[in-house]
């Protein structure tokens, strides 16, 4: 089946170097993100980059604010913070409130852009919003959605065993027919 490469290869490792990602790339990954499709080109997303360096006193705010499940985290140069705000996009029925969903779409944008520049970016939904919230001087009015935590490949050797077995397993994604349907929610479209 033809895929985009990058979409073939993505995958959310956590042996990420400290090495720091140059600034010219951070600018690449930044504006594909900015590039993703919003309703009615609102663009809600608000991305907040948070680079590791002995003298940023921002990152350790931040990285304190992690849940113990992502220690790894603390080994990359970059956290990206993407929070957004309801008000800031299309607000319609049954609570269908689109700024999550296009901050979404510019959270993957980023992803994929990483993947083409050859680096790891992984998702995380594992913090203390209200400290995130805090650390990052977010108006009440934002929600601190997701951190990406991003850099170059780094060595899993480094990584606990349980976590080592999962940078190497095989990608494992549910089939078709039990998430996607035909004409009706319940009727496979396989």
């Amino acid at each position: 089946m033809e895929m985009l490469s990058e979409l073939k290869k993505r995958r959310s490792f956590r042996a990420i170097s400290p090495e720091p990602v140059e600034k010219d790339v951070i600018s690449r990954l930044l504006t594909a993100a900015t590039l993703a499709p919003s309703c009615f080109n609102n663009q809600p997303w608000r991305i907040i980059v948070v680079e590791k360096s002995p003298d940023n006193p921002h990152y350790p705010l931040v990285a304190a604010t992690l849940s113990q499940g992502n220690f790894w985290a603390l080994e990359a140069p970059l956290i990206f913070a993407f929070a957004t705000g309801a008000h800031l996009d299309c607000r319609l029925d049954e609570g269908r409130d689109y700024a999550y969903f296009d901050l979404g779409q510019a959270a993957m944008a980023l992803q994929m852009q990483a993947q083409k520049e050859g680096l790891y970016a992984h998702p995380i939904a594992g913090y203390s919003a209200p400290k995130l919230r805090l650390a990052l001087k977010l108006p009440p009015e934002f929600l601190p959605l997701c951190l990406i935590i991003a850099g170059w490949p780094g060595d899993a050797e480094k990584l606990p065993e349980n976590l080592r077995a999962g940078e190497n397993a095989p990608r494992a994604r549910k089939p078709l027919g039990d998430v996607a349907f035909s004409e009706y929610f319940g009727a496979s479209w396989q």
